[in-house]
């Protein structure tokens, strides 16, 4: 698909979820254990990373995220898959930008739907009722006015 229809569609995705009111909201904080029982914060991302919160996401697309591991780091995007206690996903390989969390009783979850989009800034920019695509989340990266100005400084 041409840039410019990506951009489209993007820009009309982000026109409706603020017409909703998404994107003006902030991400609620939270604490939650990896499966090493290392403590993970919401808060320590903030103006440092993007962040997709998905709850419950099928292996695949936990695996699907691991292959992209590069193409998140671009996008300094985060993705935070909320898992119930002893899950097997919990064992999965590391990557950079993927980080599992154990959600007892998933009240976190809850709070985020499927997956929600948190910005730099801590708003919350975008909440899928569907797991998204990463190209999906990455069109809609792209035409925030952080990630464009990141796009000059960085030049990529």
């Amino acid at each position: 698909m041409p840039k410019f229809q990506i951009r489209w569609r993007a820009k009309l995705l982000t026109a409706a979820l603020l017409m909703v009111g998404v994107g003006m909201a902030e991400a609620a904080s939270f604490t939650l254990p990896t499966a090493q029982r290392q403590v993970w914060s919401l808060g320590q991302a903030l103006w440092r990373e993007r962040v997709l919160i998905v709850r419950n996401p099928p292996a695949a697309y936990l695996q699907a995220m691991r292959r992209q591991d590069a193409e998140l780091q671009v996008r300094d995007l985060r993705i935070v898959a909320l898992l119930p206690p002893g899950d097997p996903r919990l064992t999965g390989p590391h990557t950079l930008m993927l980080t599992l969390l154990v959600d007892e009783g998933g009240k976190v979850g809850k709070q985020y739907g499927p997956a929600t989009l948190i910005g730099k800034d801590g708003g919350v920019k975008a909440k899928y009722g569907v797991l998204p695509t990463l190209q999906t989340v990455n069109a809609l990266i792209d035409t925030m006015p952080m990630r464009q100005q990141e796009q000059r400084v960085r030049g990529r």
